[in-house]
Formats: C-alpha cells, structure tokens, sequence
C-alpha cells in the first residue's frame, strides 16, 4: 500500500496532483455548509425570570425521574445594578457666605457603558415545577431539595406537579 502511494507521489503526472487538489478544496468547500453541532437557543437575557425558568428546567429535567420538565417563577423585583461614580461638588461665594452647592454625579465608563461594581439578582419569590415524575415522593423531595439550595424557598413557595 505505502508502496503505491510513493510511486503516485513520485510519478511525474502533474494532472493527478492537480485533481486530488481539486478534491480537498471541494471537500473543504462542501464541510462549510455542514455544521458540526447544532446551535444552542439563546438565553434571552432581557427577561430575568425567562433566564431563571431555563436555567432551573434544565437543572431538573437532569434528576432521576423527573423527565420532561416546565418551570414557572415569580420575581419580587427586577435585580438591581450600582455603577462605579464620582462625586464632584461644587460651592459659590458671595460676600464670604456660601450662596450654591452644587453636587453632580459622573459614571465611569468603559467600552461604551458604564462599570457596574455589584449586581443583585431578582429575588425568586415562587416556583411552580411540572414534570413527568412530579406524581413520585422521591422526585418531588429531589426537585424541592434542589430548589431550597438554590433560592432557599420554603415548601408553602414550591408547588412540583405530576405532567399531563
């Protein structure tokens, strides 16, 4: 075999060079329209409760015995974010006695928006879970367990139900 390979590579036949070129570049060419895995749906990260649905379905549907999975939250607020300023004040004199005070606030920006210094996340205040296995003692203490290590909720804030 390695035999057969030599003697093509050291024959002097400049159109069988040229056709296996053809066919790499038609191959490499053709790979393009395959993709090697399939896309991810993107988080939509505009709605917190929409990320924190997902997130926790995913998580769940991972249990033994839960199956398919449907999450449903509820938020007390929206999160909250507190941005990197610097405070600037500035006083007017007129005949030795203070007559304005002006204080002005300047974020710091970075890349084009401002640098967030903390960032609190929504707090989860309910969980409804609905699963294949929802119906099963042990499916249920696993998901509620699951939760309480996430948010914390108590079991009058979780409700796991049996799928249709």
């Amino acid at each position: 075999m390695m035999e057969k390979i030599k003697n093509l590579l050291t024959a002097k036949k400049p159109w069988l060079l040229f056709a296996l070129g053809l066919a790499g570049i038609g191959l490499i060419f053709l790979s393009s329209f395959f993709p090697d895995t399939e896309p991810e749906p993107a988080a939509d990260t505009s709605d917190p409760a929409a990320a924190i649905e997902q997130r926790l379905e995913e998580t769940i549907s991972h249990i033994t015995g839960a199956g398919k999975t449907h999450v449903m939250v509820t938020l007390a607020d929206t999160g909250s974010r507190v941005y990197l300023s610097e405070e600037e004040e500035r006083e007017e004199y007129a005949d030795g006695n203070v007559s304005s005070r002006e204080k002005t606030e300047h974020y710091i920006t970075s890349g084009g928006g401002a640098v967030v210094v903390s960032e609190q996340l929504p707090a989860v205040t309910g969980v409804a879970v609905v699963c294949e296995g929802g119906d099963l003692a042990k499916v249920q203490t696993d998901v509620y367990e699951v939760i309480y290590a996430l948010y914390g909720l108590s079991t009058s804030r979780v409700s796991i139900e049996k799928m249709q």
